[in-house]
């Protein structure tokens, strides 16, 4: 078993964009772990991040050959020969193109990084390195040649797929695809007409007060698994057969594109909900408490029995004395929030805008999150503030707007790894949206069941989870999904202290 078999999919990801942006001199924005049987290493179609496969292809692979197959496909020969059509060319003249390139990219990397050449040595014997300024053309010309000779021997895993022509979409059209996709609520299923049917999430984007029935993921889930998929894969619950289908789900989790402009809401003053102490301490010498302090009661009567005896302490309890917490702020990004002319979207930026105010000013360690998705195959968290960051950001500010689905168990347990990783005695993870659950092959209680499975995880793992619902609803799944006491519905941004005095509760709370 290698080091790798330990190492969890989402550290493994930031480990290795930091190795593509260091060894490509910022050229590679990062990395996506991708999924299936036909994943390996290669770029996306605009060469921003380099893919790698997860699991490992083969069992002798360390961290430090991940970093030569990241190399490989940070070197300035890709980005060469992404400029022609190689599509065009045959099976046999790509196989020959991926070599000879590869050898371009082994010259460069043994150019700038020597220190990998052991490790290529190992892997790759017979690969030689070449003119690392060998140019696009020459080197088709060359894999040409060598496909017209003896036969090619299988290709090595490491050396990966040759990148794609790309051309940017600039249309209208484009631009809606990209972000909508799919609308919410829509639905290619067929269903025989009873009391109960209705389209997914309601009819044109309204309302409606009849809830979905639970769907089952072998028959609801029409697309095939890719076979080749980026993203950190996450289980997901069944209901069903009450058991977790194994990597169900991607989450790409993205950076922060927008520049961060003024708070477009009037946030309320919170702060003194994030300046209360979370951490209990045994305090002595009390008038009054929850235990007898033995010792203080010794002192005490010898110094009666001395005639020195002073005012009797005589009782000790656990108090709140130091404040020891994570936040992470999880915002649904979804279509649904986008209804009434984005009144309840607006009032999801004003909460996230009152909390993030108040956890900057009282120097709360937090970050914060906004997750939309497309299906199970692609569930995105855009990271628009990390926890080491210390400046005050405003969500209105970033120029978000609606759409998607909200898939909300892999977005639960995406944030949960994140607070795991974080320095801390509590972790909490509050999440703003309208409590609409509902994405394709995910609909009722089947969805409901999946989020609560893992709202039950993460308190397993010593993170706390609290849903601020906005706007108003007929069928409410947040006290089934996150308990009454974890979850509170709210119409106004003036509410959030009474929403914020349950979570200190919860906290404190032993």
């Amino acid at each position: 078993m290698t080091d790798l078999d330990q190492t969890a999919a989402m550290a493994l990801e930031r480990s290795c964009s930091v190795t593509a942006v260091a060894l490509s001199e910022e050229n590679r924005a990062g990395v996506r772990l991708v999924t299936g049987d036909h994943r390996g290493f290669g770029l996306s179609v605009s060469r921003s991040h380099v893919h790698v496969p997860y699991p490992v292809l083969r069992t002798d692979w360390t961290r430090r050959s991940l970093t030569c197959g990241i190399a490989l496909q940070c070197a300035s020969s890709k980005d060469r020969l992404g400029q022609y059509r190689i599509n065009e060319l045959s099976a046999r003249e790509l196989r020959a193109l991926t070599v000879v390139e590869a050898g371009v990219a082994l010259g460069w990397i043994a150019a700038r990084w020597p220190g990998l050449m052991p490790e290529f040595d190992r892997l790759l014997p017979e690969l030689a390195p070449a003119d690392p300024q060998l140019e696009a053309r020459d080197m088709i010309g060359r894999a040409i040649e060598t496909a017209r000779g003896s036969d090619q021997a299988e290709l090595d895993p490491l050396l990966g797929r040759l990148p794609a022509i790309y051309t940017a979409p600039t249309g209208l059209t484009d631009r809606l695809r990209r972000q909508f996709g799919r609308m919410p609520w829509t639905t290619t299923q067929q269903r025989m007409p009873r009391p109960y049917s209705v389209p997914v999430g309601g009819d044109g984007g309204v309302r409606n007060p009849n809830l979905p029935p639970p769907s089952r993921p072998q028959d609801n889930d029409t697309d095939v698994t890719p076979e080749h998929r980026p993203g950190i894969p996450y289980p997901e619950w069944n209901s069903w057969t009450e058991r977790l289908m194994p990597d169900h789900v991607a989450v790409v989790e993205l950076a922060r594109d927008r520049r961060v402009g003024a708070p477009t809401t009037t946030s309320a003053d919170l702060r003194k909900w994030f300046q209360e102490d979370t951490h209990r301490a045994m305090v002595s010498r009390l008038e009054d408490g929850s235990d007898l302090d033995i010792d203080q009661y010794v002192r005490h009567y010898v110094d009666l029995r001395t005639g020195e005896a002073g005012e009797p302490r005589l009782f000790r309890d656990l108090l709140p004395c130091d404040r020891d917490v994570n936040t992470a702020l999880l915002l649904d990004g979804s279509s649904s929030l986008g209804v009434h002319g984005g009144r309840v979207f607006r009032l999801e930026l004003a909460c996230a805008d009152a909390l993030s105010r108040a956890m900057t000013h009282a120097r709360e360690r937090h970050g914060i999150f906004v997750f939309t998705g497309n299906t199970r195959h692609r569930v995105e968290v855009r990271c628009l503030k990390d926890f080491p960051e210390a400046r005050f950001v405003p969500p209105s500010g970033m120029g978000l707007s609606a759409g998607g689905y909200t898939r909300l168990g892999a977005p639960i347990r995406h944030l949960t790894s994140r607070l795991l990783d974080q320095p801390s005695e509590r972790r909490l993870l509050i999440i703003i949206g309208d409590g609409m659950i509902s994405d394709e092959g995910y609909e009722g209680r089947y969805a409901w069941s999946d989020a609560a499975h893992a709202v039950e995880e993460a308190n397993e793992a010593g993170v706390s989870v609290y849903y601020v619902g906005v706007g108003p609803t007929r069928v409410d799944p947040l006290p089934e999904v996150f308990g009454p006491k974890r979850s509170q519905r709210i119409s106004r941004v003036e509410e959030l202290p009474r929403v914020l005095a349950r979570v200190h509760r919860e906290l404190i709370s032993t």
